[in-house]
């Protein structure tokens, strides 16, 4: 239905980085999003970052501390949490050690007492907000569960993952819903098909279905990340989800498009404004039950040329706003009834279009609107070689089609909420042989850094992409 003032709770973004740096440097960008017209902000709740240490006796111990300060900035501007609750800890994976492997199925009944603590802390009513009585209260009433679950990127182990992740999802809603019965659990962010590091979007959320079917009808809205070229490929892929969400689970249940956008290297800065600002009008008046719309992401570092994730930032590091950035929140206070123009009202047609049958709008031309080549299969394998203080990590891939490959080493520093920042980046030439490439592990990164991700780009013949990571061990 057609809205015309639409409600804070549906816009949103996500600030990933905005709380890396010390918590004197928040306010500019907490107050921008909130005069904005903004109300939620998305971040991981790592479950490392709150129980580090297994629980002993059956009793958990969790340190709150890191988000306290975060719920605290963002209540002080009136913006609202959306946590991604996820991944695992070093004690809880199925591989030992590493936080990042998909959680042990014996381990899932301590993910959800996380969940429920949680939800304790910082849902309605919850002892956060009790030991805060200065501040109004912005309790979580959303929890996403994991960030991409049909990636190998976030859950490494794919065989099996659509059934594991169904068992993790279903406990960690029992759990909150035993807290706060009128709070929302979604099904974490989905990303789009790119065989083999992610498994299809509408088979996964099948699978999970024919695994669980207690799933129907309790599962309160599924995330998307419906990452394309252009806004036109965005609602194709949107409807596509759409059709297959409504026959696995239903048409009530909604879309939650918790990521979404466009890196610098890819299109113009004035494009990336005008496709936002589309995006932000367009998605809250479709027909495609859509609930919430939260753009990737608020700022990021832009240090490395050859890496887009580098250049996804819509707001510059120091404080003000880019194009895209003014571009969102501008329809963001014209669809919330924030300006003196009336918002639009009519009812956008997305999810009702046959796209099999439908040509492009007619402002786009086939050089905006190509059709999506596919990645080129990579086969990619990690060597570590040397000893403690000259660690180098050999990096062989090869796409059998041939591509050319941009390889990095990622790390996670002391205190960073990600593997985002990169040491080192290597770009090799077009070959369908194996290629080489040598990764040197800084010796003071070593010193601090136990793990870090190598991340490779293939480009094949075509333009296509496939990324696939490896987590290593730099010491």
């Amino acid at each position: 239905m057609a809205q015309a003032n639409v409600p804070a709770s549906f816009y949103g973004v996500n600030v990933q980085q905005v709380f890396d740096g010390p918590s004197s440097g928040w306010n500019t960008d907490l107050s921008a999003m909130a005069s904005g017209g903004l109300g939620l902000a998305r971040i991981d709740a790592r479950w490392q970052n709150v129980e580090p240490t297994p629980p002993s006796g059956g009793t958990h111990t969790y340190n709150w501390s890191m988000y306290d300060g975060i719920v605290q900035g963002l209540a002080q501007h009136g913006l609202r949490w959306l946590p991604i609750v996820a991944y695992s800890t070093t004690w809880s994976g199925i591989t030992p050690g590493d936080p990042g492997s998909a959680p042990a199925p014996s381990h899932i009944p301590d993910f959800a007492a996380y969940a429920a603590a949680l939800a304790k802390r910082y849902g309605t009513g919850g002892t956060f907000w009790q030991s805060h009585p200065s501040l109004t209260p912005m309790p979580v009433t959303d929890y996403e569960i994991w960030n991409e679950e049909n990636s190998t990127a976030f859950w490494p182990q794919q065989a099996g993952n659509a059934e594991e992740y169904a068992d993790l999802y279903m406990a960690a809603r029992s759990a909150i819903k035993g807290v706060d019965p009128q709070s929302r659990v979604l099904v974490g962010g989905l990303a789009l098909v790119n065989p083999p590091q992610v498994t299809d979007e509408v088979d996964f959320l099948r699978r999970m279905y024919a695994h669980r079917p207690d799933l129907a009808g309790n599962v309160d809205g599924v995330a998307l990340h419906p990452y394309q070229q252009d806004v036109h490929w965005t609602y194709v892929r949107i409807a596509k989800f759409r059709q297959g969400l409504n026959q696995i689970a239903g048409l009530s249940v909604p879309i939650e498009i918790t990521e979404d956008g466009w890196a610098t290297t890819a299109v113009s800065e004035a494009q990336r404004a005008a496709d936002l600002s589309q995006l932000a009008e367009d998605l809250p008046r479709s027909d495609c039950n859509i609930d919430m719309f939260l753009p990737y992401t608020w700022r990021t570092e832009e240090s490395n040329a050859i890496d887009p994730e580098s250049w996804f930032g819509i707001w510059n590091r120091d404080g003000s706003p880019k194009p895209s950035g003014q571009a969102y929140l501008n329809a963001v206070e014209l669809m919330r009834g924030m300006t003196s123009t009336p918002a639009p009202t009519a009812t956008v047609p997305i999810c009702s279009i046959d796209y099999s049958q439908a040509a492009p709008p007619a402002a786009a031309t086939a050089a905006t609107t190509p059709t999506i080549p596919h990645g080129p299969r990579l086969i990619l394998r990690v060597r570590r070689r040397g000893h403690k203080h000259r660690r180098v990590l050999i990096v062989a891939g090869q796409c059998h089609s041939g591509c050319k490959l941009t390889v990095s080493l990622q790390a996670r520093p002391p205190k960073r909420h990600d593997y985002r920042t990169r040491v080192s980046a290597r770009l090799t030439g077009f070959s369908s042989h194996r290629q080489l490439v040598k990764l040197h592990v800084p010796r003071r990164l070593a010193k601090r850094v136990k793990r870090g991700r190598v991340v490779v780009v293939a480009v094949g013949r075509d333009g296509g992409t496939t990324t696939a990571s490896r987590r290593v061990r730099l010491r």
